[in-house]
């Protein structure tokens, strides 16, 4: 197993002191600020379900600016998941609409959940409402099956989920005991979030790791035509396809709006980190700044 890089251990060391902050916040719409009269982001979470990193980009925001992450239902308690991206737009949008009943909408997401944004987007739009951004951090309409597997084992989403919390060690491929050697490598550790979770509380939060990447594979509709304009955040340290150019084509064929384009020096796991934050954060910031200048609607009252 290749050793990790400086960045690397910068993003376990970061992700481990952002989750040990957030831990014990499941709720499906997580209020990361709220309360401020500027516009109002609301963020997608990669494939693990849970938008807790996003709290890394409050420092990275202008103080005035609401942020909403969304999670994935079936992190606390057994619940049906969705059984469809379109299903689990319609969920997010649902909640969306009730904490800010009009729009403009401002959507953030990241990885697969660059995916979801895309298909709340395209459902906001088709309620009547207005999407004033949809921004992506690396990610392209369409889930890229060439991200994982054509059949991902066990051992694999259970590295996803010890490489979310931050463990330093990793499952080997093809461990023939991938449930067992990934709850002895977390007991491992007492100091990291995970201890504290039971055996069922760590297997739902797979269930929901395979569940995202099951409905992300077989999103196969026709796409959308949006109208609204696209951000793209293409991390250019990861060596594989599709490139920028491909993932700002395929945004250009489904928005008749205008497509921006901002590369990061990063890896697209590490987009998190303090340096491409603060140039996502002040992207965002100009755009946001622009909609509360146009008296974007503030939340509703909870």
């Amino acid at each position: 197993m290749p050793l990790a890089d400086a960045a690397d251990l910068r993003w376990k060391r970061q992700s481990r002191a952002v989750l040990k902050a957030m831990e014990g916040m499941f709720d499906v719409v997580l209020p990361l600020r709220e309360g401020g009269p500027g516009a109002t982001l609301f963020c997608v979470p990669p494939v693990g379900g849970l938008s807790w990193g996003f709290h890394q980009l409050l420092t990275a925001l202008p103080p005035d600016c609401n942020v909403y992450g969304l999670q994935s239902r079936g992190l606390t308690r057994p619940e049906p998941l969705p059984t469809s991206m379109a299903e689990l737009a319609r969920d997010f949008a649902d909640q969306v609409c009730r904490v800010q009943p009009q729009g403009p909408y401002f959507l953030l997401g990241w990885s697969v959940g660059g995916n979801v944004a895309y298909s709340m987007a395209r459902e906001l739009e088709a309620r009547g409402h207005e999407v004033g951004l949809l921004a992506s951090m690396d990610a392209s309409p369409s889930f890229d099956p060439a991200s994982f597997d054509a059949e991902p084992d066990a051992w694999f989403y259970y590295n996803i989920v010890l490489d979310s919390f931050g463990y330093p060690a990793l499952l080997r491929q093809g461990d023939p005991e991938p449930e067992a050697s990934a709850l002895a490598l977390i007991r491992r550790r007492p100091n990291l979030v995970l201890s504290t979770w039971s055996d069922d509380e760590i297997r739902r939060l797979l269930q929901v790791i395979v569940n995202n990447v099951a409905i992300a594979r077989a999103d196969v509709r026709p796409p959308g035509m949006l109208r609204c304009p696209v951000l793209l955040f293409a991390a250019t340290g990861t060596e594989q396809e599709p490139s920028t150019a491909e993932k700002t084509e395929s945004w250009r064929a489904v928005t008749h709006g205008p497509v921006e384009v901002i590369e990061l020096d990063c890896k697209h796991q590490h987009m998190l980190l303090p340096e491409p934050m603060a140039i996502i954060g002040a992207a965002l910031t100009r755009r946001l700044s622009a909609a509360s200048r146009t008296a974007s609607p503030s939340p509703a009252e909870p």
